[in-house]
């Protein structure tokens, strides 16, 4: 009663836009706010293009807020070399924000392998496997549930990426995140997108905005009572594009979504399964980052 308490009260601060905040361990807990904050979205199947911005410090004791847009930061030029050394520099702060952390670092770039644990009392905690390539400039992540009585599942497949799987958590253009910025803000992001799809799963419909841009979709996907993904409003689906969706022609739609723009289905990488199982290092960073 205390998790789905807890998941209610998280859920109903996303609905207004007012973020949680992420504690060491990846703790999530509900905000002290009461003024919405700007939305950072979750968009699907966007590669991320990121651009370097200086790090931010967070506020101090281990607690920070997670999902927040900051305001926007001069971009600073760097060399990858920079990004590795700022990087490799922040393993500290890492293992202190996610206890237990694996890290595998190769020549290309670091493989991160954390653990959430959401909610106290909850029976699974989130794991997730990070890419960072230092060569291509991009992050790329995948979500796992780890049971506490064993059994490994992924997490998915919404707001995921087409066709790897990987975890969309963010909006790729809206200043959220972008890489040069700190690990542990991403890792942040994660855990937030985890205790979203908790919340899906416990009360049947996601919380808060959302970005599903094909009309096809929203109506495999969205509940009427759910925000639309369109990007166009606030409202929820129901009483903004679900009318508009049925309308359209379904079955070219469908064919454009499945062929053109989703390409496939969504899944891990089998090597990204076996890494995640078997706590082991995942192959070259740019052999699965492409």
């Amino acid at each position: 009663m205390a998790i789905e308490n807890a998941l209610r009260k998280i859920g109903s601060q996303l609905g207004q836009r007012i973020f949680p905040r992420v504690k060491n361990g990846g703790f999530v807990t509900p905000s002290e706010l009461t003024v919405p904050s700007t939305l950072g979205e979750e968009k699907h199947h966007e590669r991320q293009r990121r651009s370097a911005t200086k790090p931010r410090k967070g506020p101090p004791g281990g607690e920070r807020t997670a999902g927040r847009s900051w305001s926007p930061r001069q971009a600073t030029p760097f060399v990858c070399t920079s990004v590795q050394v700022r990087y490799e520099g922040e393993l500290d702060a890492i293992h202190r924000a996610y206890p237990g952390t694996k890290v595998w670092e190769q020549a290309d770039g670091l493989w991160l392998l954390t653990e959430s644990s959401l909610l106290p009392g909850l029976q699974k905690a989130a794991i997730f496997l990070v890419g960072i390539s230092y060569e291509r400039n991009i992050v790329r992540a995948w979500g796992f549930w780890r049971y506490s009585l064993g059994g490994l599942t992924w997490i998915g497949s919404r707001h995921t990426n087409f066709p790897d799987g990987s975890i969309c958590a963010l909006h790729p253009t809206d200043g959220t995140w972008n890489f040069g910025d700190p690990i542990v803000e991403l890792l942040d992001l994660y855990t937030l997108w985890a205790l979203r799809h908790l919340y899906l799963e416990v009360f049947g419909r996601w919380p808060g905005q959302q970005a599903v841009l094909h009309p096809y979709e929203r109506i495999l996907e969205l509940k009427e009572d759910e925000y639309c993904g369109c990007g166009r409003s606030y409202k929820l689906y129901g009483e903004c594009c679900r009318e508009k969706d049925f309308l359209r022609n379904r079955v070219a739609d469908a064919v454009n979504f499945i062929i053109e723009f989703a390409g496939g289905l969504r899944e891990p990488p089998d090597a990204v399964v076996r890494s995640v199982r078997g706590q082991s290092e995942p192959p070259a960073v740019n052999d699965l980052l492409k």
